[in-house]
């Protein structure tokens, strides 16, 4: 019995002494891996500063830590939860598709982003990876339904066929090599866009036909006016000249483009600087210097007109003008302005100058 007594002093003396030894840094930094508790996804911070607290300490008292594993587990359990909350916003996103339609293509590219731009970790965990990998195919397949229907919708071809071609051709465009491969009447889609490219030549030498053609044999240029465009009449100014807004085309050899003529004609001076054109409610402006216009007058009449370079932008207006139900252009200087309504026939003029210039730039 004695002997067990002093074996069990022997034990407790020795913890004693062993609690006594532990340093008081080794004590702190105990505690504060004790603190963090159960782990979530909030507890970075406090894992964080615990191993610089781990770090910090010297070799004598790192030795005494008991809760060094504590933290290392913490670590482990944290970064699990960032790949569990990571996968499931993935999944999330997959999830998110739904059935499958020609409008499912954003979902399916947000989830495709998402997944692609996951760790291996993240990847591995995201459980419904496959269904995102179906989502992708079902779209393929539907898309290339979509864009033979298309392509079956051109029937016989016409001048009144280009927009059903470029939405086939742009449907087309827009699917990936293997998909496209896949489109069955692919050839009828090009013999289309030939065919019409052949009308819009051929229609397009009919309206040149139309037009008032100024040779300048010496530069080896070529000037096509519209027929209602009477600015000039052999040298002189056309007895019937009047207010127009109206483009002619410029050709060099294959090169082709557009100027635009914007005649003032009244029996008194605007000075304009501005034209506003005002396009079923839309607005578009073009500003120059007063220098730019040129002017003249004669038999009671004046004439303000400018010779512009016109850039994409004006193409667009300009097929905005001869689409229109209504376009009115103000010619407008400092002091004074004028309205032109543009007739139907001027709208026309538009819309033969643009076809001209399309089929054959």
């Amino acid at each position: 019995m004695k002997k067990l007594l002093l074996i069990l002093f022997t034990a407790s003396l020795a913890l004693a002494l062993t609690a006594c030894g532990k340093s008081e840094a080794a004590k702190a930094v105990d505690d504060q891996i004790a603190a963090i508790g159960e782990v979530t996804l909030e507890s970075e911070q406090q894992i964080a500063d615990a191993e610089a607290a781990v770090a910090a300490l010297a070799e004598e008292d790192l030795k005494q830590l008991d809760n060094q594993d504590k933290l290392v587990q913490a670590r482990a359990d944290y970064e699990a939860l960032v790949v569990e909350e990571a996968a499931g916003k993935v999944e999330e996103a997959i999830a998110a598709i739904g059935t499958v339609t020609l409008d499912s293509g954003e979902a399916i590219a947000n989830a495709r982003s998402l997944y692609d731009g996951s760790t291996a970790e993240v990847q591995a965990a995201v459980e419904n990876a496959a269904d995102l990998e179906a989502a992708e195919a079902s779209l393929t397949d539907l898309q290339v339904e979509e864009v033979t229907r298309l392509i079956d919708a051109i029937g016989t071809v016409s001048m009144e066929s280009a927009e059903q071609i470029d939405a086939a051709q742009d449907a087309y465009d827009a699917l990936p090599a293997e998909a496209a491969a896949k489109v069955g009447n692919a050839a009828a889609l090009e013999s289309a866009a030939a065919q019409l490219k052949a009308l819009k030549q051929e229609t397009a030498q009919s309206l040149l036909s139309t037009m008032r053609l100024e040779d300048d044999k010496v530069r080896g240029l070529k000037f096509y006016y519209p027929s209602a465009l009477r600015f000039y009449s052999n040298g002189s100014w056309a007895a019937d000249i009047r207010c127009f807004i109206l483009p002619y085309l410029g050709m060099e050899g294959d090169r082709v483009w557009l100027r635009l003529l914007c005649n003032y004609t009244d029996d008194d001076w605007v000075f304009y600087k501005q034209l506003t054109f005002a396009v079923d409610g839309e607005r578009y402006y073009k500003t120059f210097s007063y220098f730019d216009v040129t002017r003249n007058n004669g038999g009671g009449d004046v004439w303000e007109y400018i010779d512009l370079e016109v850039s994409d932008a004006d193409v667009e207006m300009l097929w905005a003008i001869a689409n229109s139900q209504e376009t009115i252009v103000r010619f407008e200087g400092d002091d004074y302005s004028h309205d032109l309504t543009i007739t139907d026939g001027d709208k026309q003029a538009i819309r033969d100058v643009l076809t001209v210039y399309e089929a054959l730039s």
